[in-house]
């Protein structure tokens, strides 16, 4: 008897193979991606997205609103669904990305963008943030003042502060929102070129705040882009002027530019525990590499995603914001129903119109053609001098069909009318 037939032995069999998988450190609590040739750059952002808590939720939430299978959100739904209970694969995933050479390395951060910008605004809103860049000239006037989104703040790893050379992302945030100064800017106002102030400002903080470490900058001496192997100092929280933030998924980077490998480490918002995501698995790293203070060292580190940390009564406000956009969403959603709607009602009664029409000429077709036997019927009397055995029966029938055809023209009055 095989193992199918024998519900102990498969019992067994499971057994084993679980304390296998435990032996080598395999984690059940969540499942891994398919490495699908060198989409590892892939496979470590989306598991980040999964692990977020509030974009899954959004994608669960909205994603049924987006069913044709061409939009970014149908798929990470499915995906997401399947994710939750065993390992999957992310063919589609690549395809609605128009990933076609799945051997060749690619950038973690810009695919990590890509796939914000290709789901609703519903969904990727807790990543995006707005920056403010204002110029003044020597006088104070304003000669510039813009607004616009991003995802991602790129911090320059050109110069590192200490002198071994790591670098502290703490500074290098910092660094990013201090003023530069450069000569030779007109003002309208002055009438003259003046030295002016650039200021730059986080006018919406994200829920979510991402910081992208530029290791790859291309080299002029070399004439290729090179990658920067410094350590660098993570700071697990980062205080703006607005709120303060907490890490919770990095994106590491191991290897050269074109022949590396991307994984991502993750906070759970479940269990509070950390995992490695390396493609197809799942581990939790040795507790001493997960430091529990303000800072860790790390030469691998690539991306860092900062959630937002809430008092009690932020939480609450938070939460209705959250329901208001959920509303806001659906409303715009059933405007689109009601369209859709609108135009099938239009079809409808272009529907109606077509069969009346059809309906009325096959009526008067059945009208003539008994007008004519009628019609036939009186000559032969006429010239009979008498009415022959079966007039009566044939005048019978035709009674009883124009009766039948008045009934019909009636109800097809009465559908015209629905």
């Amino acid at each position: 008897m095989n193992s199918k037939e024998n519900p102990k032995k498969k019992e067994c069999d499971k057994g084993i193979l679980k304390k296998f998988k435990m032996r080598l450190d395999l984690i059940f609590d969540y499942n891994g991606l398919v490495n699908q040739g060198a989409t590892c750059y892939l496979n470590s952002v989306l598991q980040v997205l999964f692990m977020t808590k509030d974009f899954r939720e959004a994608v669960e939430r909205f994603g049924h609103c987006g069913q044709d299978q061409k939009t970014a959100d149908f798929h990470l739904k499915s995906l997401f669904k399947t994710l939750k209970t065993s390992e999957t694969h992310t063919k589609d995933i690549l395809s609605i990305l128009g990933i076609g050479n799945v051997y060749e390395q690619r950038d973690a951060a810009e695919y990590f963008e890509n796939i914000l910008s290709m789901v609703s605004p519903c969904v990727s809103k807790i990543f995006k943030g707005h920056l403010r860049h204002t110029m003044r000239c020597s006088e104070g006037h304003v000669t510039n003042d813009e607004t616009g989104p991003f995802w991602t703040l790129p911090l320059s790893m050109e110069n590192p502060s200490n002198s071994n050379k790591t670098y502290s992302v703490r500074e290098g945030f910092e660094e990013f929102f201090k003023s530069s100064t450069v000569g030779g800017m007109y003002c309208d106002q002055c009438n003259e070129k003046t030295d002016s102030t650039i200021a730059c400002k986080m006018e919406h903080p994200p829920e979510i705040l991402t910081l992208l470490l530029k290791r790859f900058e291309f080299d002029y001496r070399r004439m290729s882009y090179v990658k920067n192997d410094c350590c660098v100092d993570v700071p697990h929280t980062l205080r703006t002027k607005d709120c303060d933030y907490e890490l919770y998924a990095v994106v590491d980077h191991v290897g050269s530019l074109r022949g590396g490998h991307y994984t991502a480490k993750i906070k759970s918002y479940q269990n509070h525990n950390w995992y490695v995501f390396d493609d197809s698995y799942v581990t939790q790293p040795n507790p001493q590499s997960i430091s529990h203070m303000n800072n860790e060292r790390s030469q691998s580190v690539y991306l860092l995603m900062y959630k937002k940390s809430h008092a009690p009564d932020e939480l609450r406000e938070e939460e209705m914001k959250k329901k208001e956009e959920e509303l806001k969403c659906m409303e715009e959603e059933w405007k689109k129903i009601e369209e859709e709607l609108r135009i099938l009602n239009e079809e409808w009664k272009k529907m109606k119109e077509e069969l009346k029409r059809i309906i009325n000429v096959e009526s008067r077709r059945r009208a003539l053609k008994l007008e004519r036997i009628y019609v036939e019927f009186k000559t032969c009397v006429d010239n009979n001098g008498r009415a022959v055995d079966d007039i009566p029966q044939q005048l019978m029938t035709t009674r009883e069909t124009m009766k039948m055809i008045e009934e019909e023209e009636k109800r097809i009055n009465g559908v015209g009318r629905v």
